[in-house]
């Protein structure tokens, strides 16, 4: 049961300033989730930006090695950090290292732009680590 309030207590604190992620309105459902702060936010990369409505159905324990299905799953606005979030952090990670920013300075001015965009917690640290990867994976081209 602890679990699971810790998991809810999580869920819940999570603030989202920058709501509309993908340019896409939020419907009036999705912005009471949002009021709430029945938020999640999701790392994907490679799939495209979005926001949606979806419901944890299970959770597992802290050592990964039981997964506990809840009885009633309640929604939560998820929001996906997609390529159309990573595609501009790599290009500004790329054009750092061939302007030959030191590796602090890269990370630093990221982080400014990550967090100017969305004022998040998440999304500003996926910027920041898409933004660096590319960063140090120009400089080890250009060497």
């Amino acid at each position: 049961m602890q679990d699971i309030i810790v998991f809810l207590t999580a869920i819940a604190s999570l603030t989202i300033a920058n709501a509309t992620r993908a340019d896409e309105p939020l419907t009036a459902e999705e912005q009471a989730l949002l009021d709430k702060g029945a938020t999640m936010e999701m790392y994907e990369p490679n799939e495209h930006s979005r926001h949606f409505i979806s419901h944890i159905e299970a959770f597992a324990d802290k050592n990964r090695q039981h997964t506990r299905t809840l009885a009633n799953p309640e929604p939560v606005l998820t929001f996906v950090f997609g390529m159309e979030d990573a595609e501009p952090a790599r290009e500004e990670g790329k054009n750092m290292a061939e302007s030959h920013y030191s590796p602090d300075m890269a990370q630093q001015f990221l982080f400014a732009q990550g967090w100017d965009k969305y004022h998040d917690r998440f999304f500003t640290r996926a910027y920041v680590q898409e933004g660096l990867d590319a960063y140090h994976k120009a400089r080890r081209q250009g060497e």
